[in-house]
């Protein structure tokens, strides 16, 4: 999977995980090294459904120094599709 078709499956994945999938809609738009948190609240509800979602769609487990660095600092699409990349669920 290209970094770019990553990215996409991210954005939907953000949404759905979303207690409010209106505020998280601007994810769907957003450059990809823009920090998400500057565009909808990555509270922890999304960050739990979202952490989720990446475990149920691409096979991976999501431990707890994983999370901290997509959690880190203003995370990305582009730093959470690295994640993603790098725990083996990106083909």
């Amino acid at each position: 999977m290209s970094e770019a078709a990553l990215i996409d499956t991210l954005r939907g994945l953000i949404v759905r995980a979303a207690p409010d999938e209106a505020r998280a809609a601007p994810a769907l738009g957003l450059d990809p090294d823009a920090p998400l948190n500057a565009a909808i609240p990555f509270d922890s509800l999304i960050i739990l459904g979202f952490v989720v979602a990446v475990e149920d769609r691409f096979g991976v487990r999501v431990d707890r120094a994983t999370l901290a660095r997509v959690t880190g600092g203003a995370p990305t699409l582009r730093s959470l599709a690295q994640v993603v990349a790098a725990l083996g669920g990106a083909p």
